[in-house]
């Protein structure tokens, strides 16, 4: 169905044949308004006095907030747990993405051992472990020539060389010996330093000559067969290293590698579900947090609330209610005004003359208390709404009076209006 044109009543006006519609009404500042606490609560604190003047948001009174005061101290520690647990949520995550990671590498780790295992060794494989044996059977020769110059005893040639060196520290001893027996004074001091030190040449060229005489000690020999010993266990094992190799993968080398592919998956099935369960709790520690923050802006809204702010710029006009007394919601508090104009509100007129009424229309006020001035005015809202006075119905008409602001006017004074129907 096609929509019912509408029609702007406020700016139509209908001709019911008078010029002028009169009213009585009373005077309003140009805005006001009943201010009400939204819940009970004692009143702790006046901040303003009748007649202040207060800016938009500025604080007028203030009720008791010891309950909202604790209920905000306990959301905010349940807001700093509920970090705590994102936090540590977090860190979970990353370690079971860590772990995950490692199980990863661990599945490729054991797959290529299995296919190594699977693959058998390789011709460089073969050749290196050959050349190993053939290290290792050389590491025997060595160590056997070793062991055999050690029983064999000191040689000739190694005793004659530790007899010279024996002679020639006594010749060099016996030269100081000489030169001593005609020195005096400070040359006689240094000669004697030179005969110590030449006497312990001496000794130390006589241990040697002693050494090489007697042979390898049995330390020496038993270091000589341990290596020995040594060396053969090293070509053994090179060997076996060998023959592994050219034998190939046993039967059970494959189970063992394929068991170790499957416990690394298993491993890794492991760790992304460990991964799924701390995504979980990260998004549960979320939702926690979230919910936490919400409980601390309700607490800080609530105490927020307890202190009741100026809606707009004015007066206060009346406060209600005593220091310690309760102020219940829906009971005006404090009364605000803004007196910097004048309001005229009908009380009577009907429903007989409103339908002849638009805004914008031209208004003659007399007022009780100033009855020999007229005043210019003009109608700016017409109430949709009637009301029920003596039993007739009226509706309230607003006129903004012009160029009042110098007059001793007061809230509720008495006026009657001529509003200029003859458009």
């Amino acid at each position: 169905t096609a929509a019912l044109p509408t029609t702007d009543v406020d700016s139509t006006a209908i001709d019911t044949g008078v010029d002028t519609v009169g009213a009585e009404g009373i005077v309003v500042p140009l805005r006001d308004s009943p201010l009400s606490v939204p819940f009970s609560g004692q009143v702790a604190e006046i901040l303003v006095s009748e007649g202040d003047e207060v800016d938009l948001g500025d604080p007028l009174l203030r009720l008791d907030s010891s309950d909202q005061e604790i209920a905000l101290q306990q959301a905010q520690a349940g807001l700093a747990q509920a970090e705590a647990n994102l936090g540590s949520a977090q860190a979970g995550l990353q370690q079971a993405e860590k772990a995950r990671k490692l199980a990863e590498l661990g599945v490729a780790a054991a797959g290529a051992q299995l296919d190594l295992v699977e693959a058998g060794p390789t011709e460089e494989q073969v050749t290196l472990s050959r050349l190993g044996v053939q290290s290792a059977e050389a590491g025997i020769s060595a160590a056997s020539g070793n062991q055999a110059l050690v029983l064999e005893g000191a040689q000739s040639s190694q005793i004659l060389a530790a007899e010279s060196q024996l002679q020639a520290a006594q010749a060099a001893e016996k030269q100081v010996r000489d030169a001593l027996n005609d020195a005096s004074g400070n040359e006689q001091q240094r000669l004697e330093d030179q005969l110590l030190a030449a006497v312990a040449n001496v000794n130390a060229a006589r241990a040697a000559l002693d050494e090489v005489r007697q042979g390898a000690t049995q330390a020496e020999r038993s270091a000589a067969s341990a290596a020995v010993a040594q060396a053969i266990s090293q070509r053994e094992a090179a060997q076996a290293q060998l023959d592994l190799l050219q034998v190939g993968a046993r039967e059970e080398q494959l189970e063992v590698a394929r068991v170790g592919v499957q416990q690394a998956e298993a491993a890794l099935a492991e760790t992304e579900l460990a991964v799924k369960q701390a995504e979980t709790t990260v998004l549960q520690a979320e939702a926690g947090l979230e919910q936490a923050q919400a409980t601390v802006d309700a607490a800080q809204q609530a105490l927020d609330l307890t202190i009741l702010t100026a809606p707009f710029a004015g007066t206060v006009a009346d406060i209600a209610f005593e220091l310690g007394e309760v102020a219940s919601p829906g009971l005006p508090a404090v009364v605000l005004a803004d007196f910097d104009g004048w309001l005229v509100e009908t009380t009577d007129l009907k429903e007989q003359d409103v339908v002849a009424l638009a805004v914008g229309f031209p208004v003659e006020v007399i007022l009780d208390a100033l009855p020999s001035d007229s005043f210019a005015g003009t109608v700016t809202d017409i109430s949709p709404v009637s009301s029920i006075v003596d039993g007739d119905v009226t509706y309230v008409v607003t006129i903004r009076l012009d160029d009042v602001t110098d007059l001793p006017l007061r809230w509720g004074m008495t006026a009657a209006v001529d509003i200029d129907v003859d458009k």
